[in-house]
This record gives C-alpha cells, structure tokens and sequence, in this order.
C-alpha cells in the first residue's frame, strides 16, 4: 500500500504553521482592542462597517450575510444585540415585504466614526507597519489567491478588492472628504472613455455578463434584440440638441450614452457602460428612458484586482456629472456578489423582472 499523501516539506510546514498561529493570534487581538474600546467584537465592527459602507447604509439581511461570512441566525442574533443599542434598525423591505433590511442608524455611523481610528491603529501596529511597502504588496497578492480558493463565489470580492483611488470606509469616507476624482492610471491599469469603436468589446462584454453563472448563451444569441440593443444602441456621441438627427424617431430626446474601459498592455480587462434604451424597446432593468441600465464585465484574468469597484465608480461619478437622474441595471437571483457590489454603492432593489431584480441608484 502506497502513500499517496502530498506531505508539505520543511519549508512549506513551518510556513504553514506560522500562518495558522497569525489565524489563531489576529482576531482574538484584533477582537480585544474592539471589546475594550468600542464595546464591540470584530463581528460586529464588520457589520456596521459593511452598512456604513452602501449609500443609504442599509442592506438587506440576506445581502449583509452573505458580505460578512454569517449564517442568517448568527446575523439574525447580533442584529438584534446591536439594535437594542440602538446602533441599527431593522425593517421590512420597502421593495420586497417578505425580506428584511437593516439600516444604520445615525447614532451606530457615530459609533463606527469613534471606533475606526483605534482598530486602524490596531491593524497597522500589529500588520501593516511590521511590513514594508514591498511585504505589504505581497501580503495583498497572496490574500488574493488565497481568498480565489476559500471564496470561490466571490462573496467578499466587493469587500476586499478596493482600488487604490475608491473613497472607503477609511479616513475619506468617515471624514467626508472623499471626492470624484480618478486618476487615469492604478497599478498599471489604464480607464478611458468607451466610444462607438468599442461596440465590438462591448459585445464581448455582454456575453460574459450573461454568462455570469455558466455558459448559457453563445455568440449568436447576442443577434437576438433583447440583447443586442445593449451594444449597439450605445451612443456616447448623441446629443439632444439635435431633434432631427434619428430619421425612425424625431423625437428621441434621450442623452449621450457613458462607459468606461479599463486595459493593461495586454488587451482590455474589463468595461462599465450605460446605454439609454426607449419606452418602446426596454431592457431587463428598464426604469425608465432617462434613467441608463448599466452591463460591468470584467475579463477573467483581471478578476481579484478590484477591476469591477474602479469601472462601477467612476461610471457612478460620471452619470452624477452628466446630470441623469440614476442608472439602473438587472441582476439575476444567485448573483450575490453582485449584488453586494452594487448595494454597496448605493443600487436598492426597485423592481421584479422574471427571475432577477431590478436595482436603481439614485443621485
């Protein structure tokens, strides 16, 4: 009888056991600093700080387990510790009565306001200035490929990958100090503008986001107008001062269409657009016609690197400048890292399209 067991060797054994006993260590010290300080434990920090982190600071409860690793009774039990403080408040859903949200109150954002700095200063005493910048980018690698195998489904994607320049719950979210502007280039990946040359790409990209799941649609379902009108109808050149520019339709007064780009020297790695669709040709997300649906795919080889938050940002601060009303978009049920990404920025369920949602953000 053989053995077949893959023993780990010297070196791979005693790296393995220093990262079980930083596993064992960290949150208990992490954990202790909170208790004392703030009356909260690590649990509870994340929680507040996922909600302070969405635009209205609510999610729903299945949204909020699924972002900080809980089960719903484990969720279900600390909400109501921190609701009896008054730090949260739950309710039923405005837009599905059979969900719940919880909301943060003004008095559990204060809270956080209080507590981030002492947990900040705890993170780095113990972590991050014991690195240098070089181990601090290392550590950031490897926790990518580690979190690529223990959360295969992405649930804490929306979480974890921050790009450099998003504002956060860190000193410009909490401080108000964050703002709108990006710079052109984070760590090598480069964000333009889309423009009608980029329709090909686009096309790509909304088979990728169709296929979220699984390989259900092929390249020539893209001919079917339910989904061709998302690539094609793009129009970042259209202007409303123009009636007679459409021969079919005179009267079409909807804005230019926007999308962002993101590429690295090896080709594109991902693209955000929104496309103004017609009353008379709606898409999934449909709204309404000056509200734009929103399509984000991210290439697989850029998946981990915080690709989709930046593209989902600045589309957000681009639609805000351009004056539109909101943006809306469509995600599929089981779609939860999605999800949370939108929530995140401030997307609330507005509306029941067979099996998926209807998400509108609201300027």
């Amino acid at each position: 009888m053989t053995d077949d067991t893959p023993w780990l060797s010297r070196e791979q054994l005693r790296a393995w056991m220093g990262f079980v006993a930083v596993m064992e260590l960290l949150p208990a010290a992490l954990d202790h600093q909170l208790q004392r300080d703030a009356d909260l434990t690590m649990f509870d920090y994340m929680v507040i700080a996922m909600l302070s982190e969405t635009e209205l600071h609510t999610l729903r409860m299945s949204v909020l387990a699924s972002a900080t690793n809980a089960s719903l009774p484990r969720l279900s039990h600390v909400v109501s510790r921190l609701e009896k403080r008054g730090l949260v408040a739950r309710c039923p859903s405005t837009e599905d009565r059979r969900a719940t949200d919880v909301r943060l109150t003004d008095a559990g954002f204060d809270h956080i306001v209080a507590a981030a700095p002492g947990h900040v200063r705890t993170a780095r005493r113990l972590v991050i200035d014991a690195l240098s910048d070089e181990q601090v980018a290392e550590l950031d690698g490897i926790s990518r490929v580690l979190l690529s195998r223990v959360d295969p489904e992405g649930r804490f994607a929306a979480v974890a990958n921050i790009p450099d320049d998003e504002p956060t719950v860190c000193e410009a979210r909490l401080t108000g100090t964050a703002d709108d502007a990006f710079p052109d280039v984070v760590d090598g990946v480069t964000y333009r503008p889309a423009t009608r040359e980029d329709l090909p790409l686009l096309r790509r990209a909304s088979l990728d986001a169709m296929n979220w799941s699984a390989e259900r649609f092929t390249d020539a379902d893209l001919d079917r107008p339910e989904f061709a009108h998302y690539f094609v109808a793009f129009d970042p050149d259209r202007t409303t001062d123009e009636p007679d520019r459409s021969a079919d339709d005179p009267t079409d007064r909807r804005p230019a269409d926007l999308g962002v780009v993101a590429s690295d020297p090896d080709g594109p790695l991902g693209v955000a657009w929104a496309v103004h669709l017609p009353a008379s040709d709606p898409g999934y997300g449909f709204v309404a016609e000056d509200v734009p649906e929103l399509t984000l795919a991210v290439d697989a080889r850029a998946r981990g690197r915080g690709v989709g938050s930046a593209l989902l940002a600045r589309l957000v601060a681009a639609g805000r400048s351009a004056g539109w009303p909101g943006i809306s978009l469509s995600v599929e049920d089981g779609n939860t890292g999605a999800r949370i990404l939108y929530e995140r920025v401030g997307f609330r369920t507005v509306g029941r399209n067979g099996d998926s949602d209807t998400l509108q953000l609201l300027y």
